[in-house]
């Protein structure tokens, strides 16, 4: 009778474990995904997300040309994150807030007009069209059109489709198309594309700067003596640079808001 070797029985024994730890891997390494299944158009939008959270204020000029043959609209805005801002517009007319205090004036008048509530940071989300237009990326991730340049900054070129009823803005859309700084993440300029194609309302920011540390005294108001004020209370904003646009907005004061409100002459 023939006796059985038990070499290959020892062998199984030793090397099987390592052979199938072998097969395991090969076999998950060739399933994988890639790590980065991100488009270009998704990666770029999350870039911008990045880099706008680093922007804790900015300037420019900015140019709207509404849809529907409406006015172009020319003003210079200031925002310092998370609540104030200054705009002036093309007349001299001027709104600002600090957070606690909403001011309107135009250079040279004798009244000013407040609004005198914590709720005025609710307004701070509708001026700072660059958080908007982040807002809609993060909404939206984008689709890469193909990149530019506006005035000598590389820009990426995407197309988001966000839902218009989210954002409170003087353009329908189906697509918004944004030129995007490179390097600091900032729109240089918007297109609201509708689905009539030939009505494009166009926002390009001009002489853009960020991150140069915007003191306070830019968004308060010392009134001049004898200057008349006129408290608005609650109520419709209609004011020079928004009633010339056809825009307003509903005021509600803040009935249980944890901010101190301070009296304008403070």
């Amino acid at each position: 009778m023939r006796t059985r070797s038990i070499i290959p029985l020892q062998w199984m024994r030793t090397r099987l474990p390592s052979l199938l730890l072998i097969i395991i891997l090969l076999s998950v390494s060739g399933c994988t995904q890639p790590e980065d299944a991100l488009t270009p158009g998704q990666k770029n939008s999350e870039k911008t997300i990045h880099l706008q959270e680093s922007v804790t204020d900015y300037s420019a000029t900015v140019e709207e040309l509404l849809q529907d043959g409406g006015p172009t609209i020319t003003r210079d805005i200031l925002i310092r994150r998370p609540y104030m801002y200054r705009v002036v517009d093309s007349d001299g007319c001027h709104t600002l807030s600090d957070g606690y205090i909403r001011w309107s004036y135009c250079t040279g008048s004798a009244t000013a007009t407040y609004f005198e509530d914590p709720s005025v940071r609710g307004f701070f989300n509708d001026l700072d069209y660059q958080q908007i237009f982040t807002n809609m990326l993060v909404e939206s991730p984008g689709t890469m059109v193909g990149n530019g340049t506006i005035g000598g900054s590389g820009t990426w070129i995407i197309d988001s489709t966000p839902a218009p009823g989210r954002y409170h803005l003087r353009y329908t859309w189906s697509t918004v198309r944004l030129w995007i700084d490179m390097k600091t993440g900032m729109i240089l300029r918007a297109e609201f594309i509708p689905d009539d194609t030939t009505n494009v309302g166009i926002i390009r920011f001009h002489n853009v700067t960020v991150n140069r540390g915007i003191p306070d005294t830019v968004f308060t108001f010392v009134p001049d003596p004898g200057m008349e004020l006129i408290n608005q209370k609650a109520g419709r904003f209609t004011e020079n640079l928004e009633g010339k646009s056809g825009y307003s907005q509903e005021a509600t004061p803040c009935t249980d808001c944890p901010l101190p409100i301070r009296t304008p002459l403070q």
